[in-house]
């Protein structure tokens, strides 16, 4: 079997890191076969002290939790100090707010040791910690919500475009170069937009499973989306081919609807147009919100915060355009 870096870099997490780290702890992958490398960025809520405390419950087992600085903070600096710094041919690397099966690793392993592919990933699940408004990951992990991504609405196992949280195989990054650290988000679709460009194969295996606990609100959801289009729009001037279609629909919802409000004063029938689609959007939002839900409450909410979160992915891209 070989041997396994798993990464996670963290900034201020202290609800969601202990969770993370001991999913990673939990393997059913032998304990001498993978390391486990923290990537911190001067985090100042008490992330440190959970990782200290785990350090040590865990080294008297012999299992070692290696921390490591991120002077520039952001995840992509992250990432690159710990591919760097990382002892195995494999690197896996899972985000602060996520937890993955038991069996993860293993089945990465398996996956990517039988078939022809420089990554492997599996499913992501969206949930959210107690607390939390429970239907913001129902939205989230809704194909009407964030599109078709085969990796969060499932699928057949084979070649894909994307994958989550995949095991990489560790010298992909000195043929396709490390993540771009002018990139503060979407680092990740940038990378594996490079890498496909040197012939390097992801697959996607279903029975491989992750989770992704959400912003528990619905503020937090939108300022991440909002965020995202922006960054959207950054990677998009730096590669035209780097964002499939479903990714640019936001911005083209938006940019309909400004069209058709200041159009609609000099031609007043486009005005009922962009209702339709409002409504069309509104309906479409309520069908898949039964998908997800039995409950009254949040069949009537869902269909707006569907409409939320694209205008703030969209809106994102716009200010992304303006600067």
């Amino acid at each position: 079997m070989p041997f396994v870096s798993t990464l996670v870099v963290t900034r201020n997490e202290r609800d969601y890191i202990s969770l993370s780290i001991v999913s990673l702890i939990e393997q059913t992958y032998p304990k001498d076969k993978y390391e486990i490398i923290i990537i911190d960025g001067n985090s100042s809520d008490g992330t440190l002290d959970v990782i200290e405390s785990l350090q040590n419950e865990y080294s008297k087992e012999g299992f070692e939790i290696r921390l490591l600085n991120n002077e520039k903070l952001i995840l992509s600096s992250g990432w690159n100090i710990g591919i760097k710094a990382a002892k195995g041919d494999y690197v896996l690397r899972i985000d602060a707010h996520a937890t993955i099966a038991s069996n993860y690793i293993e089945k990465c392993v398996e996956t990517i040791l039988r078939v022809d592919a420089v990554g492997v990933g599996g499913i992501l699940v969206t949930e959210s910690l107690s607390g939390g408004d429970e239907a913001v990951p129902m939205v989230l992990s809704s194909p009407f919500g964030v599109g078709n991504s085969i990796f969060r609405v499932s699928g057949n196992e084979g070649y894909a475009d994307t994958a989550s949280y995949p095991l990489f195989k560790k010298d992909v990054f000195e043929k396709a170069g490390y993540f771009d650290e002018k990139m503060v988000r979407n680092q990740d679709i940038e990378e594996l937009n490079r890498i496909k460009k040197v012939g390097g194969k992801i697959y996607f295996n279903p029975e491989i499973i992750a989770t992704y606990y959400s912003r528990n609100t619905v503020k937090k959801m939108l300022k991440q989306a909002y965020g995202n289009g922006q960054w959207n729009m950054v990677l998009l001037k730096k590669d035209k081919n780097a964002l499939s279609i479903r990714h640019l629909i936001p911005f083209a919802f938006v940019v309909f609807l400004f069209v058709a409000l200041l159009c609609g004063f000099c031609w007043h029938p486009i005005w009922w147009l962009g209702l339709g689609i409002i409504c069309l959007h509104l309906i479409l939002g309520l069908c898949f919100a039964t998908k997800k839900t039995k409950k009254f409450k949040l069949i009537i909410k869902m269909p707006i915060l569907y409409m939320s979160l694209h205008c703030a992915y969209g809106l994102g891209y716009i200010a992304g355009l303006l600067k």
